[in-house]
């Protein structure tokens, strides 16, 4: 009944130990992906500041081409209607058209630009927490090998512990 003892003693640490290190390894896998899929968020948010970008530009570059246009019909009608489009309260009336389009051009660049620039701080949080989550990922492998060592050294000294017990009652030498 002692070596039975002894036996089970023994499978038990070594269980244990395997339990430990694939626990270890599956919390390292699992922060690994977690880390993946920040990354891979911080790449849409990367791609969504750039789309931002580019359509502010379009956008900006449209009202630009509207305000030019707006402008050219009031100078055709200032001159249609026989009146200096050059001079006076007509050069005024387009000023004030060129300077309100160009107020709505920066308007729509500024708003792209801080869109933008909040996904680029989204990305740089999606880099921070997989920097972290991969930290994570490593100090999980180690502790699950610390453990693992942690379970075979405590067997071990269970398994020598019931062994001497075994020999004191049983007799023998050692």
């Amino acid at each position: 009944m002692g070596t039975a003892a002894l036996v089970l003693t023994a499978i038990g640490a070594a269980s244990s130990a395997y339990g430990a290190y694939q626990q270890g390894q599956a919390e390292s896998q699992a922060a690994s992906y977690q880390a993946q899929v920040a990354r891979n968020n911080q790449l849409v948010a990367q791609q969504n500041a750039q789309m931002a970008l580019q359509t502010g530009q379009q956008q900006e570059a449209a009202k630009r081409e509207q305000t030019a246009q707006m402008i050219g019909q009031q100078r055709a009608i200032i001159a249609g209607s026989g009146i200096d489009p050059n001079s006076g309260s007509s050069k005024r009336i387009q000023g004030d058209t060129a300077a309100l389009g160009a107020l709505d051009a920066s308007t729509i660049r500024n708003n792209a630009e801080r869109t933008a620039y909040g996904y680029q701080t989204q990305g740089m949080d999606y880099s921070a927490q997989a920097g972290l989550l991969q930290s994570q990922s490593s100090s999980a492998a180690s502790a699950g090998e610390l453990s693992a060592f942690g379970s075979i050294v405590g067997g071990a000294a269970s398994v020598a512990n019931k062994w001497y017990t075994y020999k004191k009652q049983y007799g023998g030498s050692y």
